[in-house]
């Protein structure tokens, strides 16, 4: 995002709660890729707010307040006019390429009733759940993922985070990813080992770090997300379980019952995973450099283990052994 960009450098002080309770902190706020960043004065991350959902919580006596909650619990306080500023154009930004309900209802209009006319009924409902997916802006798709993600810490927990073990989640998204991009958590999801969210985040149970020597394991099914993204959207998956009536609601206004988005998530913990194309999520392992093998032996991918890995007699560790150790212990806090 060009608004982002511009401010990427930029840095400021403020004061974070993350209660109502809770005493205010000094912090180090700046920008990540689509989040606020939140640092301690040795700069090590606290947290990390989604843009998307920051809102204003009003005046203070020095500056100006913004919350990420319904309720305006965690707060977060700014008196640089600069910061302020610059998180209101991003704001502004994010909000213009919103969808507009004016002309989704002229798609709907003419699209529609083209489809109906010239296609069967049993074509319509999985041509339109796709069409809904294309169409959604990113800035949308990054709202839907963040409901669905409070959906499913009310579930399964919150999102673990420790400085340390952040700072090792970094480097593990620098291999898998390409970038240090803050879309990976790791949660204590029960038995789902992986799960991908609309806008990007791949969300990673934390027992897979369990009785393991490496990164290997974690990272694997952290590649395995990135590969169904790749081949289909989690849009269409939220669509397809909405059903046609809602899906051409969404086309109509723009919005999604938030009773859907928690069903969704619901269904997500609980369902099964699915299996992408080998070919697929070879590439991926390759390109990041990453043996293979422990992975499709854990996830029982027999086909994976078939082909030859490149990368299996010699490759850079994942991670050095402090930072394993440190994204083991991330959920201890």
């Amino acid at each position: 995002m060009t608004a982002i960009k511009e401010f990427e450098r930029l840095e400021s002080l403020g004061l974070w709660r993350d209660s109502k309770d809770s005493q205010r902190r000094e912090v180090i706020v700046s920008f990540g890729e689509s989040t606020l960043v939140l640092s301690d004065i040795n700069n090590r991350p606290i947290t990390h707010w989604s843009l998307a959902a920051i809102e204003d919580a009003g005046d203070s006596e020095n500056g100006t307040i913004f919350t990420v909650d319904d309720l305006g619990e965690e707060t977060l306080e700014i008196d640089d006019q600069i910061m302020i500023s610059a998180i209101d154009k991003i704001k502004a930004s994010i909000e213009a390429r919103r969808p507009h309900p004016g002309r989704l209802r002229l798609y709907l209009g003419s699209g529609i009733l083209i489809t109906f006319l010239t296609i069967s009924i049993f074509w319509l409902p999985n041509a339109l759940t796709q069409y809904a997916s294309n169409i959604v802006p990113d800035s949308k798709a990054v709202e839907i993922g963040e409901v669905i993600l409070k959906s499913i810490q009310k579930t399964t927990g919150s999102i673990c985070t420790t400085p340390e073990g952040e700072r090792a989640l970094r480097r593990l998204e620098n291999r898998v990813i390409g970038s240090p991009s803050n879309r990976i958590r790791i949660i204590e999801m029960g038995n789902r080992p992986s799960l991908h969210l609309p806008g990007g985040n791949i969300l990673l149970n934390h027992r897979l770090t369990h009785q393991e020597e490496n990164a290997n394991l974690i990272a694997g099914y952290a590649i395995l997300e990135r590969a169904l993204e790749d081949e289909k959207s989690p849009l269409f998956d939220l669509f397809k379980s909405m059903g046609l009536k809602k899906t051409l609601k969404f086309l109509g206004t723009g919005d999604i019952d938030n009773s859907d988005l928690e069903y969704f998530a619901n269904n997500q913990i609980f369902s099964s995973l699915s299996a992408p194309k080998a070919e697929t999520i070879i590439e991926l392992f390759n390109v990041a450099e990453i043996p293979r093998t422990r992975f499709a032996v854990h996830a029982n991918r027999s086909d994976l283990i078939m082909t030859t890995d490149l990368v299996a007699e010699q490759y850079l560790p994942i991670l050095d052994d402090e930072d394993w150790l440190n994204l083991k212990e991330i959920c201890t806090n």
